[in-house]
């Protein structure tokens, strides 16, 4: 039998998923001869397309009926930072766009965000490819390969002056019965507490993240982000699919300046290990009160949400019409179909293309001024 629910949840995903794929072939792959003549612009016109992007998921929520609600200290767009959050779930970045859009408010400057996310989902079609060429970081699980593309990824970043926030999930996954058994091993052998709301932290990328920005005076905060459920916890993407969304989402900001910020290894795996301990009293409290704090702060549907969410919408509506009736645009999603799985299969992704070109492309500039 199907229910209301479930179309829902059907429309729900597959505007969201088709508003990726639209994006991708209408704006994003017309972009990309920008790269060759200009990797920092480039980079700025992907960040400004992914923010402009980012408003209709939250959008989306809003009109689906789930309520995003931020707390705590305002993100600033304008500071290069680590963001560090539990993993509740699968799906809690479904939920991140929403409050990364409310916590970075009322600044207008739209924020620069990129995960740091597991290798394999660079080759999902539409998503992974987009994200791609949005520079996110992809993270293997080998730490020589993994500390040489967060490297040179950073030194990008910092080269362009590119004031980004990168989020980071140190747990590593998300909270399941397996992976908090393994927490549990991994607490019991090292003499450390167990948790019931998150996972032991693990301490190597966030350490060599922060250390890195703070080497090349780049890291102006870090901020910790904790995530909680009051009524249903979705577990994955099937429970979006099936319609089974929660009522509310809860999100709990704490700016942390880089001052107050260990630079020494062994400090900082203590440092963050501690913000843990502090998450883990925080959720145990949430549990029960359903609330992180009494007077959260969140704001309305705005104008901006609205002309997002009909931009997206008809963008989306077209791209699907376009591909079922336009040859032209058939053999244009074919070729940069072809173009990113080539890319994903005999590459380490379009990200550390871009990041290569560049260094040529500023030392050939360099050799004309001369």
């Amino acid at each position: 039998m199907v229910t209301r629910e479930f179309v829902c949840g059907i429309i729900y995903c597959a505007l969201w998923y088709g508003s990726i794929v639209a994006g991708f072939l209408f704006i994003a792959c017309p972009l990309l001869p920008l790269l060759i003549l200009s990797p920092p612009k480039f980079r700025k016109c992907g960040d400004l397309l992914f923010s402009y992007w980012e408003l209709y998921p939250t959008a989306l929520l809003e009109m689906f009926g789930v309520k995003v609600i931020v707390s705590g200290d305002h993100i600033s767009p304008n500071e290069s930072a680590i963001l560090v959050m539990n993993h509740r779930t699968r799906v809690d970045w479904n939920f991140l766009w929403a409050a990364m859009y409310q916590a970075c408010m009322p600044s207008v400057a739209a924020h620069k965000l990129k995960f740091i996310l597991k290798d394999p989902i660079r080759h999902i079609p539409g998503p992974g490819w987009i994200m791609q060429m949005n520079g996110f970081l992809y993270i293997t699980r080998r730490w020589e390969e993994d500390k040489g593309r967060l490297s040179r990824t950073l030194d990008y970043l910092v080269a362009l002056q590119r004031h980004t926030q990168l989020l980071i999930f140190p747990e590593g996954t998300d909270l399941t019965p397996s992976s908090k058994e393994k927490s549990d091993k991994f607490a019991a052998k090292n003499n450390l507490p167990h948790y019931s709301h998150t996972l032991h932290p693990k301490t190597t990328g966030f350490t060599h993240l922060a250390r890195h920005l703070q080497g090349s005076q780049y890291l102006d905060a870090v901020y910790d982000l904790t995530i909680g459920y009051p009524d249903y916890v979705p577990q994955s993407e099937i429970d979006l699919i099936r319609g089974r969304m929660p009522r509310e989402v809860h999100f709990h900001v704490t700016r942390i300046p880089s001052s107050e910020v260990p630079n020494d290894e062994e400090g900082l795996r203590k440092w963050l290990e501690g913000r843990w301990s502090a998450k883990e009293k925080m959720l145990s409290t949430f549990s029960e009160e359903k609330q992180f704090v009494t007077d959260p702060w969140r704001f309305p549907m705005t104008i901006s949400l609205r002309i997002a969410f009909g931009f997206w919408t008809i963008l989306t509506i077209t791209a699907a019409l376009m591909l079922i009736t336009s040859t032209w645009f058939q053999l244009w999603t074919l070729a940069h179909a072809i173009f990113f799985v080539c890319l994903s299969i005999f590459s380490t992704g379009f990200s550390q293309l871009e990041i290569g070109y560049y260094w040529k492309w500023k030392n050939f500039s360099k050799s004309k001024e001369h």
